[in-house]
């Protein structure tokens, strides 16, 4: 979000507070109520000051998504990283949309298998795989390209099987 799709707001709200300010203490010096009219004029300084809220928790909501997204992708990466130093090198592959390898243990080989013994390594996720905050989808696509150049289209992550490249699958996160 830019500086001035915030500043605007807050700059409209600030006069409209400022002048609800004017028009009470406009109401005291002729020591009298409200007019129709100044009246009017307060509910509407008053809308202007709600609407410039309502943008501001919107833009807050919006960069909340936003660092939550860059954490998660961060946290997927490094799971990523610790299969393959687990595995020797190999990096999990990616099945329907998913990745067994991650939210399920691990022999060394990689087969997924229940906790033990036989499947000492993982799960990474215990919890499956985290979701895009963004979109609140967690559905992994294959790509082709690394780092991808278009978004598929399904909201998720996208996944380079050939380098364990993990993006987020939004058009302004491609290159992160």
């Amino acid at each position: 979000m830019h500086l001035f799709q915030v500043q605007l707001p807050v700059a409209t709200g600030i006069a409209a507070l400022a002048a609800i300010v004017f028009l009470l203490i406009r109401a005291r010096e002729r020591e009298r109520e409200f007019t129709l009219i100044d009246s009017l004029m307060l509910v509407i300084l008053m809308s202007l000051a709600t609407a410039g809220g309502i943008t501001l928790a919107e833009a807050a909501s919006q960069n909340a998504k936003e660092t939550a997204l860059r954490e998660n992708l961060r946290t997927f990466r490094t799971q990523i990283e610790a299969y393959k130093l687990q595995h020797g090198g190999t990096l999990p592959l990616l099945y329907q949309g998913t990745f067994p390898q991650l939210i399920e243990a691990t022999n060394a080989c990689g087969v997924p298998g229940p906790s033990g013994k036989q499947h000492p390594h993982g799960p990474y996720f215990r919890s499956g795989i985290p979701i895009n905050p963004v979109t609140g989808q967690c559905v992994v696509t294959l790509t082709e390209e690394n780092p991808p150049k278009t978004p598929s289209g399904n909201g998720g992550w996208l996944y380079h099987q050939k380098t364990g490249h993990l993006a987020a699958d939004l058009a302004e996160h491609l290159a992160e």
